[in-house]
C-alpha cells in the first residue's frame, strides 16, 4: 500500500490534499484529484468508494503506552466527544497494539478521516512518521512532544483558583493533600495552589500520602490502600489548625471524607476539590467546593480542532496548544 507522502510526491500535491482526496473531505479541485487517483492506481492502491450522502466517516481514538491510569477519567473524555459527533460520524476505539501501516493503510482506504491520541508520550518513530500523514489532535495528553496539536485542562489554573477560593472565605492556615501520581497533569495543581498562596505571603502545609510500595501512583491502589494512607496522615488535620484544605483529585475527596465519618472528625477543614465528578461527589457533607475542568468543553474544542484539519481549513496554527479555563463550583460554607 502507498504512503500518502508518496502519493503526494508523485502527484505534486500536499499530503494534507491526498487526504482529502481519500476521505471525500474538504474541496479538491478536479483535476488535483484525478493526479491523486491515478498516482494511488499506479503504485497499487485502490480508488475509495464515494461516498453518498449519508455514508459515515470515522473517527479514531487510539491511546498510546503510557495513557491516564485513571479509566474513569479516559471513559468521561470518550462519553464527551461520542455526544459531540456530528451526524454520520462515527468514533472508533482503535486496538491499543495497532500497527502504525495500518492506520496509514485505513486512511488511504479512507476508512479513517483523523485520530484522536489519548496518552502521554510521543511513542514510536513509525508512529510519529504515520501521524504526519493523517490529521490529529492529542487530546489532555502531557506529551514529550511540544508541537503537535494539543487541547488541555487547565491543572495549573484550578490549583490557582482553589487557592483563591479558600483564602475569600477567609482560610488562614492552608494544607495540601498530595500523593505520588502517574497523570503528568496532577503536579500543576498542587504548584498552581502553591504558587497562588505564595504570591500572596501564605504558606501552606503539605501532607504527602504515602503508599504501599509497588504502586507508583495513588490511581492504580485500591480505595483500602488509600485509606489507610490517608489515615497515617488524619492527625495533622484533624486537630483544628488546618481551616483550608486543597485536594488535587475527587477520589482523594470521597475517600478523606470517608474517613472524617469514621472517626467523627468534628473539626474538619473547609476542602476544595478538583475534577467535578458527581460519583464521587454524592453524598458528601458538606459538600465540598469542587474545581470543574472542563471535559465537555474539551471534548468540543479537541473536535472542532481536528475537524478544521481533516476539512484542509488552515488552523490556528501549525503546532496549537489550547488550554480549557477551569470554572469554580461554590460548596457548603460553614454556618
Amino acid at each position: 500500500m502507498p504512503t500518502v507522502k508518496e502519493i503526494a510526491e508523485r502527484s505534486g500535491v500536499s499530503p494534507a490534499t491526498v487526504s482529502r482526496v481519500m476521505n471525500g473531505s474538504g474541496s479538491v479541485t478536479a483535476g488535483k484529484r484525478e493526479r491523486v487517483l491515478a498516482v494511488l492506481e499506479a503504485l497499487g492502491g485502490t480508488r475509495p468508494q464515494r461516498r453518498s450522502g449519508s455514508r459515515s466517516m470515522n473517527i479514531g481514538i487510539l491511546l498510546s503506552d503510557s495513557p491516564e491510569s485513571d479509566s474513569h477519567a479516559i471513559l468521561q473524555k470518550l462519553a464527551f466527544l461520542a455526544g459531540q459527533m456530528q451526524q454520520h460520524w462515527n468514533l472508533l476505539l482503535l486496538p491499543a497494539g495497532i500497527l502504525p501501516q495500518e492506520l496509514e493503510a485505513r486512511h488511504l482506504r479512507g476508512e479513517l478521516a483523523g485520530l484522536f491520541l489519548v496518552g502521554h508520550a510521543a511513542d514510536s518513530p513509525e508512529l510519529i512518521r504515520a501521524l504526519r500523514r493523517i490529521p490529529y489532535v492529542w487530546l489532555n495528553s502531557h506529551h514529550s512532544c511540544g508541537t503537535d496539536p494539543t487541547v488541555l485542562m487547565g491543572n495549573e489554573f484550578a490549583g490557582r483558583i482553589a487557592a483563591r477560593y479558600l483564602k475569600d472565605t477567609g482560610c488562614s492556615r492552608f494544607l495540601l493533600l498530595s500523593a505520588p501520581s502517574r497523570n503528568p497533569g496532577f503536579p500543576g495543581r498542587i504548584a498552581g495552589f502553591r504558587f497562588e498562596l505564595f504570591s500572596h505571603g501564605e504558606t501552606c502545609e503539605t501532607v504527602e500520602l504515602r503508599l504501599p510500595p509497588g504502586r507508583p501512583g495513588f490511581e492504580i491502589c485500591t480505595d483500602d490502600e488509600i485509606e489507610q494512607a490517608l489515615d497515617a496522615a488524619l492527625p495533622h488535620f484533624e486537630n483544628g489548625t488546618v481551616d483550608g484544605l486543597f485536594s488535587p483529585e475527587e477520589r482523594l475527596t470521597a475517600l478523606l471524607y470517608r474517613r472524617f465519618a469514621r472517626r467523627r472528625t468534628a473539626a474538619r477543614p473547609l476542602v476544595v476539590s478538583c475534577n467535578h465528578t458527581p460519583e464521587y461527589l454524592t453524598g458528601l457533607h458538606p459538600r465540598p467546593a469542587t474545581i470543574d475542568l472542563g471535559p465537555r468543553m474539551l471534548a468540543e474544542l479537541a473536535l472542532k480542532e481536528l475537524l478544521r484539519r481533516i476539512s484542509g481549513e488552515t488552523p490556528r496554527a501549525d503546532h496549537v496548544a489550547v488550554i480549557v479555563t477551569p470554572q469554580l463550583i461554590p460548596g457548603d460554607l460553614p454556618d
